[in-house]
């Protein structure tokens, strides 16, 4: 946090002694011109859940006390208490997505009418399994507005980091394959390749079906019952939850301990890269060597020093 403090207070001072430069860290996507009364909308990743790992631009972004800030419960409640602005949060709940989305929509196009600077923020990136590229589109066809898009770490690579998986390691895996855990319409598995003892699988969306996941990977694509596998909850908070097995018992180790979305699903060698010798269960990760709040934020016991104020350092971000 202080490396971030520092990066921000540096950033503002560059800024005073240079001519105003255009955001560097959002995408641009061309489209006809908005209506000229018609607000801004810019898509936020928020990243895992950690504040720490919110990008500058994206703490910049929720900062903005004139923004509305849309988003839906999967965002973490840590980085959702940032938000300076007013917050509405979607009730994204099983069964419900749809309704939830058509909702976000409705919000999107009246800020928008009311000329009103709307932020959607979204958990990991918007372009990573988040359907930002629906939401750029339907606004787009809709209102003629285009989106500014501010990309976010990954819930693909930041979970099983946080679960201590490296999903590339030597020896263990040289490919990493990320999918959601459904098929084509929703309703079927995902469309896996065959076992390869080289390859990470990492699942979003996918530990209410993760039962019949593993049925089919090892009924049809050869996927040995001893295949390492982790379910990470809520990962890069302090609610973290890790389950470890293998394909024989990951899914009956992820009911018996009522592990829920957001997690994320990962089979392969890799997973056992840094847990050799770890028991099948619910498992502790090790503490770090010294204090690191980047990394010790996801222990429900480690909390942040009082010397690191989030308010003054989102004063330093706000525009």
């Amino acid at each position: 946090m202080l490396r971030l403090l520092a990066l921000i207070t540096a950033a503002s001072s560059w800024t005073h002694t240079r001519a105003p430069q255009p955001p560097r860290a959002a995408v641009r996507l061309h489209a006809a011109p908005p209506h000229p009364s018609l607000g801004s909308l810019t898509l936020v990743g928020a990243g895992p859940g950690d504040p720490e790992l919110l990008t500058v631009a994206a703490l910049r972004a929720i900062a903005d006390s004139e923004a509305l800030v849309i988003c839906d419960r999967l965002v973490s409640p840590e980085i959702r208490e940032l938000v300076r602005g007013e917050l509405r949060v979607a009730g994204k709940l099983p069964g419900c997505a749809e309704k939830a989305q058509q909702q976000i929509y409705d919000w999107c196009r009246e800020g928008l009418v009311e000329g009103r600077r709307v932020v959607r923020l979204k958990i990991g990136d918007p372009f990573v399994f988040g359907r930002g590229g629906e939401e750029v589109l339907e606004l787009r066809e809709r209102l003629g507005v285009e989106a500014r898009v501010v990309p976010g770490v990954s819930a693909c690579l930041a979970a099983p980091l946080a679960a201590g998986v490296p999903v590339t390691h030597r020896g263990a895996a040289h490919q990493t394959l990320v999918s959601t855990g459904y098929g084509r319409g929703n309703s079927s598995s995902p469309e896996l390749p065959p076992y390869d003892p080289r390859r990470t699988i990492v699942l979003l969306m996918a530990v209410g079906r993760l039962r019949s996941i593993v049925d089919d990977c090892v009924a049809s694509q050869d996927f040995p019952l001893d295949c390492p596998a982790l379910v990470v909850e809520q990962a890069a908070t302090p609610r973290q939850r890790t389950v470890l097995g293998d394909l024989s018992d990951i899914a009956d180790l992820a009911e018996r301990h009522e592990i829920k979305a957001p997690a994320t699903v990962v089979f392969g060698d890799a997973v056992r890269a840094l847990h050799q010798g770890v028991a099948h269960g619910l498992i502790e990760m090790p503490e770090p060597t010294g204090f690191s709040p980047v990394i010790d934020v996801r222990h429900a016991g480690v909390s942040r020093p009082a010397s690191l104020d989030v308010s003054a350092t989102l004063e330093q971000a706000a525009p």
